[in-house]
């Protein structure tokens, strides 16, 4: 059988073809742009140490594109049922119940995964 490069949608694990991974790394590069941005104006402005506090939703952000391009999954497809594999926003719909529920469990743990990695990230930033 030849392998012809295309993911194959495997529940909880795998819900986003080359396109959708590609688009999910650009978010990420946008977000650590977006990240430094902010963290210039912020250090430019001499800005109050509380204000660091808004380095928290690029660094989400730039996580949430990273996370899900290397996982192959993206938590708002996954969460709402679908997938796409064939191209950018080229939806199918899940199925099955059970694949449903393995694509929301991961879809969380995803979810879980950039939130802790922002709140950690900001948190060192405004100590430091």
């Amino acid at each position: 059988m030849e392998d012809t490069g295309e993911a194959e949608y495997i529940p909880g694990a795998c819900n986003l073809g080359k396109e959708e991974i590609r688009h999910r790394m650009r978010i990420g590069y946008i977000g650590v742009g977006l990240t430094f941005v902010v963290f210039l104006i912020l250090e430019i402005l001499d800005s109050p140490r509380l204000y660091r506090i808004f380095i928290l939703p690029p660094i989400f952000y730039a996580l949430s594109g990273f996370i899900q391009a290397r996982h192959r999954f993206c938590y708002v497809y996954g969460w709402a049922g679908l997938f796409s594999l064939s191209g950018r926003k080229q939806f199918h719909r899940v199925g099955e119940k059970e694949n449903i529920k393995k694509d929301r469990r991961t879809a969380l743990k995803i979810v879980a995964m950039v939130t802790l990695g922002s709140v950690l990230l900001t948190a060192l930033y405004m100590i430091i």
